[in-house]
Protein backbone atom coordinates (compact mmCIF):
# COMPACT_ATOMS: atom_id res chain seq x y z
CA UNK A 1 0.00 0.00 0.00
CA UNK A 2 1.41 3.69 -0.83
CA UNK A 3 0.92 6.25 1.52
CA UNK A 4 -2.78 6.96 0.40
CA UNK A 5 -4.09 3.58 1.00
CA UNK A 6 -4.16 2.44 -2.49
CA UNK A 7 -2.34 -0.80 -3.48
CA UNK A 8 0.24 -1.12 -6.20
CA UNK A 9 -2.13 -3.24 -7.72
CA UNK A 10 -5.42 -3.04 -9.45
CA UNK A 11 -7.44 -5.46 -8.18
CA UNK A 12 -8.05 -6.64 -12.14
CA UNK A 13 -4.54 -7.85 -11.90
CA UNK A 14 -4.85 -9.46 -8.77
CA UNK A 15 -7.55 -11.78 -9.62
CA UNK A 16 -5.62 -12.45 -12.65
CA UNK A 17 -2.84 -13.34 -10.84
CA UNK A 18 -4.86 -15.26 -8.90
CA UNK A 19 -6.72 -17.28 -11.88
CA UNK A 20 -2.65 -17.77 -12.97
CA UNK A 21 -1.76 -19.38 -9.46
CA UNK A 22 -5.13 -22.08 -10.13
CA UNK A 23 -4.02 -22.92 -13.88
CA UNK A 24 -0.73 -23.75 -12.50
CA UNK A 25 -2.02 -25.32 -8.99
CA UNK A 26 0.20 -22.34 -7.30
CA UNK A 27 0.06 -21.28 -3.83
CA UNK A 28 0.32 -17.69 -2.76
CA UNK A 29 2.96 -18.47 -0.76
CA UNK A 30 4.99 -20.92 -3.52
CA UNK A 31 4.38 -17.59 -6.02
CA UNK A 32 6.13 -15.71 -3.33
CA UNK A 33 8.88 -18.28 -2.89
CA UNK A 34 9.70 -18.22 -6.50
CA UNK A 35 9.75 -13.95 -6.69
CA UNK A 36 12.34 -14.49 -3.90
CA UNK A 37 14.56 -17.15 -6.26
CA UNK A 38 14.38 -15.20 -9.16
CA UNK A 39 15.46 -11.77 -7.39
CA UNK A 40 18.37 -13.56 -5.47
CA UNK A 41 19.30 -15.61 -8.73
CA UNK A 42 20.37 -19.01 -6.69
CA UNK A 43 19.56 -19.13 -2.97
CA UNK A 44 19.63 -21.78 -0.91
CA UNK A 45 16.58 -23.30 0.68
CA UNK A 46 17.66 -22.37 4.60
CA UNK A 47 17.33 -18.45 2.60
CA UNK A 48 14.19 -18.78 1.55
CA UNK A 49 13.09 -20.10 4.05
CA UNK A 50 14.10 -16.81 5.77
CA UNK A 51 12.61 -15.02 3.73
CA UNK A 52 8.90 -16.60 3.23
CA UNK A 53 8.77 -16.81 7.10
CA UNK A 54 8.94 -20.46 6.74
CA UNK A 55 10.60 -23.53 9.00
CA UNK A 56 13.37 -25.33 6.55
CA UNK A 57 11.40 -28.54 6.64
CA UNK A 58 8.30 -26.83 5.58
CA UNK A 59 10.44 -25.11 2.72
CA UNK A 60 12.04 -28.19 1.51
CA UNK A 61 8.42 -29.16 1.15
CA UNK A 62 7.38 -26.11 -0.77
CA UNK A 63 10.26 -26.68 -3.11
CA UNK A 64 9.54 -30.27 -3.51
CA UNK A 65 6.18 -29.83 -4.95
CA UNK A 66 7.92 -26.51 -7.10
CA UNK A 67 10.45 -29.54 -8.38
CA UNK A 68 7.43 -31.61 -9.17
CA UNK A 69 5.84 -28.86 -11.11
CA UNK A 70 8.99 -28.44 -13.20
CA UNK A 71 9.27 -24.84 -11.94
CA UNK A 72 12.27 -24.88 -9.70
CA UNK A 73 15.45 -27.27 -9.44
CA UNK A 74 17.91 -28.00 -6.56
CA UNK A 75 21.48 -27.64 -6.88
CA UNK A 76 23.92 -29.20 -4.49
CA UNK A 77 26.61 -26.82 -3.41
CA UNK A 78 29.76 -27.24 -5.01
CA UNK A 79 31.39 -25.91 -1.08
CA UNK A 80 29.15 -28.49 0.73
CA UNK A 81 27.02 -31.19 -0.96
CA UNK A 82 24.37 -30.76 1.89
CA UNK A 83 23.51 -27.06 0.90
CA UNK A 84 21.13 -27.19 -1.89
CA UNK A 85 20.28 -24.07 -3.88
CA UNK A 86 17.55 -23.63 -6.08
CA UNK A 87 17.00 -22.35 -9.51
CA UNK A 88 13.96 -21.52 -11.53
CA UNK A 89 13.40 -23.15 -14.82
CA UNK A 90 12.50 -21.54 -17.66
CA UNK A 91 8.88 -22.24 -17.27
CA UNK A 92 9.01 -20.46 -14.02
CA UNK A 93 10.56 -17.19 -15.40
CA UNK A 94 8.21 -17.35 -18.42
CA UNK A 95 5.32 -17.54 -15.81
CA UNK A 96 6.49 -14.85 -13.93
CA UNK A 97 7.44 -12.82 -16.98
CA UNK A 98 3.98 -13.15 -17.91
CA UNK A 99 2.40 -12.20 -14.61
CA UNK A 100 4.74 -8.81 -14.43
CA UNK A 101 4.17 -7.92 -18.49
CA UNK A 102 -0.24 -8.37 -17.75
CA UNK A 103 0.41 -5.86 -14.17
CA UNK A 104 2.54 -3.37 -16.30
CA UNK A 105 0.06 -3.59 -19.38
CA UNK A 106 -2.92 -2.85 -16.95
CA UNK A 107 -1.06 -0.27 -15.20
CA UNK A 108 -0.05 1.77 -18.21
CA UNK A 109 -2.69 4.46 -19.18
CA UNK A 110 -4.75 4.17 -21.11
CA UNK A 111 -5.55 7.27 -23.82
CA UNK A 112 -8.78 7.78 -25.73
CA UNK A 113 -8.81 8.71 -29.38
Amino acid sequence: MDHHGHSPFPAEFLLGALRQLGRRELTFTQLVAMDYIVRRGAPTIREVAEAIDRSPAATSRLIDDLVRAGLVVRQSSADDRRVKHVHLTTAAKDFLASLHKAHHERARPRHSH
